[in-house]
């Protein structure tokens, strides 16, 4: 793209708001891919910016699930139109659970749709159940059946999103690490975006936890022990679903 046109669209393009949801499970990818995102010389995604200030505390401003949504995507807008980029923010599918207190609901969720997804580009991270679990287990301290839950949790909110008319792409973690180029060309072309190289140094974001920054992706994050209490009956139906 001339680097002229890039500009001129960096500085003259009217707000739309927040445009872009990166959804996913903890410990699944969600951070990288939004810093991944946020590296593109047309994108801002954020990280779980007033995530929990609208949607995880309790805050007696927001008494409802619709007020609650409401507010955040306020939030976001408000950020969006600051930006001289395309908006977008990350958020996990733990945090969306505790708007239906980690249940499948669906009238929560088909407000959460009008809401938060109809008319957004959504991008959804899965990882295998195997790995993600055991990541949960080592990385957050919660006990097996929370750390079970969660992703169950998180599979049930990608079985929503699927069966319903939403812009939807889904990614998987493996596949990100092992052919990242290829990963992110596809998720551009669904953004309306050319891949841009500098999406690569997201790795090292100061969007990212000091911890967990790198210079590049480690496909070696692909392999990992895995913990010794996960039963594969747990998730074996989720696992299907998801053709791991």
């Amino acid at each position: 793209m001339d680097p002229f046109y890039l500009l001129r669209s960096m500085l003259f393009r009217k707000a739309k708001g927040l445009e872009i949801v990166v959804m996913g499970a903890g410990r699944g990818g969600t951070s990288l891919l939004a810093t991944l995102l946020d590296a593109h010389p047309q994108l801002e995604v954020a990280s779980e910016d007033h995530v929990a200030e609208y949607l995880v505390e309790k805050n007696p401003r927001y008494p409802d699930v619709s007020s609650k949504l409401a507010a955040f995507v306020k939030a976001c807008t408000k950020d969006a139109k600051r930006s001289k980029l395309r908006y977008g923010n990350k958020i996990t599918t733990e945090q969306l659970g505790f708007l239906e207190d980690f249940k499948a609901n669906p009238e929560v969720r088909d407000l959460i749709r009008q809401e938060l997804w109809e008319g957004r580009k959504l991008v959804f991270i899965v990882r295998d159940g195997r790995t993600c679990i055991s990541s949960k287990l080592e990385r957050t301290g919660v006990d097996y059946d929370t750390a079970l839950g969660y992703w169950k949790h998180s599979v049930s909110i990608l079985g929503y999103l699927k069966s319903q008319d939403l812009d939807l792409h889904l990614i998987k973690f493996e596949d990100l690490l092992q052919n990242p180029r290829k990963e992110l060309e596809q998720l551009c072309a669904f953004l309306g975006l050319s891949y841009s190289e500098s999406m690569l140094s997201g790795t090292s974001s100061d969007r990212i936890l000091v911890d967990y920054r790198q210079q590049d992706l480690d496909a070696n994050r692909v392999q990992r022990t895995v913990d010794s209490r996960i039963n594969l009956a747990d998730i074996q139906e989720e696992l299907d679903f998801l053709a791991y």
